[in-house]
């Protein structure tokens, strides 16, 4: 089985809002790139290589380079493999051949020599047939002549035989004979099913680890931005101090206030570092653990769209692999019940076999014979155990799982239900956070301009300007982390009814 990745759909991660374009703000932004640029060149000049690497890129080499998607798929070729084994196994023509010879004698004396060989072909059919097809040649040569009662001299010796045995009884279904090929045969499916579901929680988990990446870089830029934010407003504050316009004793707070954001900042590095290794493990990367990556994609348009309720039911019911996982149990579990129900019955079998002799005393004439001797019989073969106990409780076994099957797959389709109806509203719930998170940031962002222009004008405090700047940068915080929910929740929709990797352009083909 092979898994390929057709297409990924691309789509832009928002600018924070701290980056929107204002006067006030203008220099700082300049400030905040370059202190960026700072971080990125120093991790450039320390020897890691750099990687562009978008959502594509990253999906692609989890689902080729992740060694657990390979043992997935060893395993639909073993699952693949005992299928074929069983069919050779129970309806495959096998040919005997036998030969051998003797020397007999008497009195120390060597009297004769014998030989024999025969050829047979039998197997069994769905129907509950057995048959067997053979020829035999056998030859028997007198050396000496003990008394005028044994003359010396050859004999020769033909032979065929037919022999068909019928199940009338047990054995007779077909569909309980092929019972155990079509077990095989849905083992194979399941095999298939693990691996597509094993594959949607490797995209899963790979796509995620690509946005919290990304959101992890928005976040380290954020806590950049309000870095600089304080610090300019220790800078503007110690020029205001030596022209009196500013206590020293205003200046330990916003000095306590940089330290602090420093040591975020610091905290913010570390986890997106954390969160790249961890992207590079699910693609099984060992070449990037010393790279520094730079994802292409943005979240500035989100991931797509919810459809109807109705319609990821829907899909769920089709797609979902654990859903058909336990569809292919209960399959397994009727054909268990067809077998054991017809073990439930006596063994009763019709039996016809045609034996044929010639002889002569050479080989060519026992071929054409004048008179060959034939035999032809049949019969019936009753064997039926006195309670048939054994058979009994397997049956009973089989009809109380078939049960327990039926109302596993009832529970789990209205667990399913559950979860996709819970799926959809977190999906509606995170899209109109975005909006509000938006707005949030903005009114912020005017808020700060606000209290800065105040503070030109000596009517506010750098401590309320601090305050503002925290509360801004929380409100960009709330924005970013509000889009990667969004795409959070449509992922985990998607893989609740199973078509994560249809809409990833992932297909399992043989």
């Amino acid at each position: 089985m092979k898994l390929e990745i057709k297409s990924v759909s691309s789509f832009q991660f928002p600018v924070s809002s701290f980056l929107r374009k204002s006067k006030q703000l203008s220099v700082v932004i300049i400030l905040c790139v370059g202190v960026v640029s700072g971080a990125f060149g120093n991790s450039a000049g320390s020897g890691k290589d750099t990687l562009k690497l978008s959502l594509k890129d990253a999906l692609q080499r989890a689902m080729r380079d992740n060694p657990l998607i390979r043992v997935e798929r060893i395993n639909t070729d073993i699952a693949s493999a005992v299928l074929s084994e069983n069919k050779y196994s129970i309806y495959e023509p096998h040919l005997r051949a036998q030969y051998g010879m003797s020397d007999n004698e008497r009195n120390g004396i060597p009297f004769s020599e014998s030989g024999e060989a025969s050829l047979s072909l039998f197997g069994s059919l769905p129907t509950g047939t057995n048959y067997e097809l053979g020829i035999g040649a056998s030859a028997l040569s007198q050396t000496s002549r003990l008394s005028a009662a044994t003359p010396a001299g050859s004999t020769h010796q033909n032979s065929f035989g037919i022999t068909v045995t019928q199940s009338l009884l047990q054995g007779l279904s077909p569909s309980a004979n092929l019972a155990p090929l079509r077990k095989a045969s849905i083992d194979v499916n399941i095999r298939e099913e693990e691996l597509a579901a094993y594959a949607q929680r490797l995209l899963g988990d790979t796509e995620r680890a690509y946005w919290d990446l990304l959101l992890s870089g928005e976040q380290m830029k954020i806590y950049e931005y309000s870095l600089e934010l304080a610090q300019r407003l220790l800078y503007e504050s110690e020029e205001r101090l030596k022209i009196g316009n500013v206590a020293p004793i205003d200046l330990v707070a916003i000095k306590a206030e940089v330290a602090s954001r420093e040591r975020q900042l610091f905290d913010a590095v570390t986890a997106y570092q954390q969160k790249m290794l961890y992207l590079v493990y699910l693609m099984n990367a060992p070449e990037l653990w010393n790279a520094s990556l730079a994802l292409t994609e943005s979240s500035s348009e989100t991931l797509g769209s919810a459809d109807s309720v109705d319609e990821h039911l829907e899909a769920a019911r089709k797609f979902r692999p654990d859903l058909r996982l336990a569809s292919m149990q209960a399959q397994k579990g009727e054909l268990d019940l067809a077998q054991t129900k017809n073990g439930l019955l006596p063994k009763l079998d019709f039996f016809i076999s045609l034996q044929g002799t010639s002889y002569a005393e050479s080989f060519s004439s026992a071929l054409t014979p004048d008179q060959p001797s034939s035999v032809v019989s049949a019969g019936l073969t009753l064997n039926w155990p006195l309670t048939n106990g054994a058979a009994r409780e397997r049956h009973r076994r089989a009809v109380f799982s078939t049960e327990q099957q039926k109302l596993s797959i009832e529970n789990f389709s209205r667990l399913l239900e559950y979860e996709i109806r819970s799926a959809h509203m977190e999906v509606v719930r995170a899209h109109r956070q975005i909006k509000t998170a938006e707005e949030v940031s903005m009114l912020q962002l005017q808020k700060l301009e606000a209290e800065q222009d105040k503070m030109a004008a000596g009517k506010s405090t750098g401590y309320a300007v601090l305050q503002i700047q925290r509360d801004l940068v929380s409100a960009n915080l709330d924005e970013a982390q509000a889009r990667t929910t969004y795409i959070n929740a449509l992922l985990s929709l998607y893989s609740r009814d199973g078509t994560l990797l249809a809409r990833r352009g992932v297909s399992a083909m043989q």
